[in-house]
């Protein structure tokens, strides 16, 4: 007997490492297989003018009445003047008063369209840190080789990189087949509704329908793989949440404080939100990064990601290590706000607090709050969702579309050992507005990016020219059947 269940538990075992070895010979590359091109060569005018469109303080602030509106006339004159082929052969349009909408008209209307999209909004620098800038925040100054100010990273990078792109290719003469739109909102950074929204609203209304749309997001990374960097595309994006909490109380004296006062109940409240994490789980953007990645990782870490059935948990732990991985698993929670109290000696009446969730896809807003207010049981804590800001999180793009594949050829064309993989992108781009023009949307910036709404935001040169040779290489691909 004592043989026989020896007999068993071997073949079992051979029949168990037989799979595992069987998968991990299967798990192919899904890199596309190109010939590497010289890319198109940027010339000093293109570095004066992205250093002229940092120092325009195009700055959204959370309330419109701070607008700096000249500054924001200023950024579309200087987009008329800086580029006049783009102006001659593109229609050029102003969209509710400060967004740009550019329409490259194609050879075979029967084509779907294209859409190129960016920003050209920063956010504010904080006073109390530009005495820590290398570089004076809005100077566009180059120091060793590296452009510095707001908007190099987030998002001017692209909005330049594009127009650069497309007056070189309208000098050269060429057209292309399909209708190519550049939309740039102007203010991305407050939602979007303004600019993006309102371009979306008039595409709308002609009925247009996209191929794909290509927008902000992913970028260059150099430590995802050990031997060669990595290309993440995003091909969705977390959906967005923001709940204020609110504690009213009686106050008083604080020689004689209350059992509980209005900041413990708020911070107890935050705290058993904190302590409650949302499940975390595989999405399909990271079932594809894992199936992207994977091939192109060393044997061990190959075996790991190609049997995903038995390691599911594995990878996930090991990736829940890092903030960002932790967040391609999880609906996050983000207490960012605090304010009570306004004397030394007096408790106060009100405690605010202010938390900010990124949706995973699969979840919504709605389940979301469902969890808050079984967590937080306490009468006493309002919560009040800002509706006026919510979002959903987006559907997932195919990485076998058009769109995914003449992107990943672009890719790799100028730099084959650049390996491509889709992901999950946690932020949130002016992309969610255009749901209704294109199924598949994916957000990617062709660049290293350092100092996303931090101090010392700056990007090198040479990234920069290769960020207007990609646009220029990607709407040449666009004329090229796959």
């Amino acid at each position: 007997m004592l043989k026989k269940l020896l007999l068993i538990t071997g073949l079992i075992l051979i029949a168990f490492l037989a799979v595992v070895v069987f998968r991990t010979i299967g798990f192919k590359s899904n890199q596309i297989t190109v010939e590497q091109i010289t890319p198109a060569e940027a010339g000093e005018q293109s570095i004066l003018n992205f250093q002229t469109a940092i120092r325009i303080k195009t700055i959204s602030h959370e309330h419109h009445s701070r607008m700096d509106t000249a500054a924001f006339g200023s950024n579309l004159r200087f987009m008329r003047s800086a580029y006049p082929n783009v102006n001659k052969v593109l229609t050029g349009e102003v969209v509710n008063q400060y967004s740009l909408l550019y329409t490259w008209k194609g050879r075979n209307p029967a084509l779907k369209p294209v859409i190129l999209m960016g920003h050209m909004d920063v956010v504010p620098v904080e006073k109390e840190s530009e005495s820590r800038w290398k570089a004076a925040p809005f100077s566009g100054d180059i120091r060793q080789d590296t452009i510095w100010g707001r908007g190099t990273v987030d998002d001017k990078l692209t909005v330049i990189a594009i127009m650069e792109a497309v007056e070189k290719l309208v000098a050269e003469g060429f057209q292309p087949e399909q209708t190519i739109y550049l939309a740039f909102g102007h203010d991305e950074e407050i939602s979007g509704k303004q600019g993006a929204g309102k371009i979306a609203q008039l595409l709308n209304s002609r009925g247009v329908k996209a191929e794909f749309l290509m927008d902000e997001g992913g970028l260059i990374m150099d430590k995802i793989l050990s031997d060669r960097p990595v290309a993440l595309i995003g091909t969705a994006e977390k959906g967005y949440l923001t709940v204020d909490l609110e504690v009213t109380t009686h106050g008083g004296h604080s020689s004689m404080p209350a059992p509980e006062t209005a900041i413990d109940i708020l911070s107890k409240a935050i705290i058993k939100i904190r302590d409650n994490p949302f499940e975390g789980r595989f999405t399909a953007p990271t079932i594809g990064l894992t199936e992207y990645l994977g091939p192109e990782m060393p044997l061990h870490l190959k075996m790991i990601f190609a049997n995903r059935w038995l390691t599911k948990s594995l990878i996930q732990k090991e990736y829940e290590k890092t903030p960002g991985g932790y967040a391609q698993f999880h609906t996050t929670i983000a207490p960012t706000i605090l304010t009570a109290g306004f004397k030394e000696n007096v408790l106060p009446t009100v405690a605010r607090g202010t938390i900010n969730f990124r949706i995973l896809p699969g979840e919504t807003a709605n389940s979301v709050m469902k969890q808050i207010r079984r967590i937080v049981t306490d009468q006493r804590v309002k919560l009040i969702p800002r509706k006026a800001t919510s979002g959903e999180p987006s559907r997932v793009s195919s990485t076998k579309a058009p769109g995914f594949q003449v992107i990943s050829k672009t890719i790799r064309q100028l730099n084959p050992d650049i390996a491509v993989s889709p992901f999950l992108l946690t932020g949130a781009t002016d992309s969610k507005h255009y749901a209704d023009i294109s199924a598949d949307i994916y957000r990617y910036v062709p660049s290293r990016l350092i100092g996303f709404h931090d101090i010392n935001e700056r990007i090198a040169v040479s990234d920069y020219k290769n960020s207007i040779a990609f646009y220029h290489q990607l709407i040449k691909n666009l004329n090229t059947p796959n």
